[in-house]
């Protein structure tokens, strides 16, 4: 190991985030116990930066000592039971407002400052189920009965990432909430998705120049919802029943493409795109005007040629169809850099604590932690990407030296200024 990852990573998000100052505001419901939060908090956060699998995980390396050389002397080491009741009753208000310092500090640090995509700053909403299970279940489950009668119960939240760039940052979360009083369905993604944008917006105001979504956002409801905050919404469409579709191609079939051109890939591999673009399509019960393109694809790799088709809509009018093209593609990031990443690494699919308050409160770390080593990765380490270093392997080292770091360091996340 040429460079102490731990020295460096704590060091970081100790000046840049000041991540130690903002943990010791953090609180819990309980009454006074002999455990810090401030102790409970790091070993959990740390914990998911390591990206442990479960809390029996994390059990075992509490009593091999893991944590010993860095948390100051003389900390009382909690046990794994404690640390599940701190969660189950901690302030959520606190670690939101974490998490939105540390998205804050970025911009401040101008992350974003060339935009994500060509300029723009552009994000993605999506909903991800967080786990399921036909035997748990807690008062704030979703449920779904199979066709074979059995009650499934799951817990699912809305997410909005930054896609383009890296580093990929979850800039929120919204939780959907189960049928509630007289109501007999569980709440739907829009609604949650609605929720969540209207609260970052009074949280960072102008979070965005962009929202990217799938086809399940189609709807007149969600293009308001965007517009009424000052930003642009880019939708994709696969519905061909809807009107908006039928006029648009029934335009489109008379016509020559408004534009081509050529995305060269790796090797002879690259893209043939044709683009329609038209303004003025009005949504479906509402007086909203959109722009709706067709993208047709001619993808030539190696000896084969696949044809793809698509539609999109847009709010904006001056975005071009190749930045558009571009966005709608980015998209998928967030499945892929965000979603699949949290399930396969940071293992966000594994119920690590069921309770109506613990769920989100474990995810809330996850996400913290997920951003503070993106911003690591990209921010920290010189030409991550271009040198191919992959995450799992500075991870693993920060897990070496945790046994090795000499004795005496201290951890400047606990070193009073």
């Amino acid at each position: 190991m040429n460079k102490s990852y731990l020295k460096q990573i704590l060091t970081y998000f100790s000046k840049i985030y000041h991540l130690g100052e903002k943990i010791n505001t953090l609180k819990d419901k309980r009454a006074k116990s002999s455990v810090k939060i401030s102790t409970v908090t790091f070993v959990v956060l740390f914990g998911f930066m390591l990206q442990i699998r479960s809390f029996n995980r994390l059990e075992h390396w509490l009593k091999k000592g893991k944590f010993k050389k860095v948390l100051p002397k003389k900390t009382k080491i909690p046990r794994i039971d404690t640390i599940r009741r701190v969660l189950s009753n901690f302030d959520l208000y606190g670690l939101n407002e974490l998490n939105n310092s540390i998205i804050e500090t970025s911009t401040k640090n101008k992350v974003f400052r060339k935009g994500t995509i060509d300029g723009l700053k552009v994000v993605a909403i999506d909903g991800v189920e967080l786990f399921e299970s036909t035997n748990k279940c807690c008062d704030n489950c979703l449920t779904r009965v199979q066709k074979d009668g059995i009650t499934h119960y799951f817990h699912r939240s809305v997410i909005c990432a930054t896609v383009g760039s890296d580093p990929h940052l979850i800039i929120g979360q919204e939780m959907l909430e189960p049928k509630r009083d007289a109501s007999d369905k569980d709440e739907g993604e829009i609604t949650a998705g609605k929720r969540l944008i209207r609260k970052l917006h009074k949280e960072f105001h102008h979070f965005a120049d962009i929202i990217v979504a799938d086809a399940l956002y189609c709807k007149s409801t969600w293009i308001k919802e965007v517009l009424s905050i000052g930003m642009d919404a880019v939708v994709r469409v696969k519905d061909e029943r809807l009107n908006i579709v039928k006029d648009a191609l029934g335009l489109f079939k008379c016509r020559e493409a408004d534009k081509e051109w050529t995305v060269k890939k790796k090797s002879n591999n690259y893209i043939k795109i044709k683009a329609w673009d038209e303004d003025n399509f009005q949504m479906p019960n509402s007086d909203i005007e959109v722009r709706f393109i067709k993208f047709i694809e001619e993808i030539h790799s190696s000896s084969k040629v696949e044809i793809k088709e698509s539609w999109i809509i847009t709010t904006s009018k001056v975005t071009s169809v190749e930045t558009l093209w571009k966005i709608i593609h980015k998209r998928w990031e967030i499945e892929n850099n965000v979603f699949h990443q949290l399930k396969t690494e940071w293992h966000l699919n594994h119920c690590f604590l069921h309770s109506p308050e613990g769920v989100e409160t474990v995810l809330m770390f996850i996400i913290i932690a997920f951003n503070l080593m993106q911003l690591y990765f990209f921010r920290c380490i010189r030409k991550f990407r271009e040198k191919h270093m992959l995450q799992i392997d500075i991870i693993e080292d920060i897990k070496d030296e945790i046994f090795i770091i000499e004795t005496g360091w201290r951890n400047p996340l606990f070193v009073k200024t």
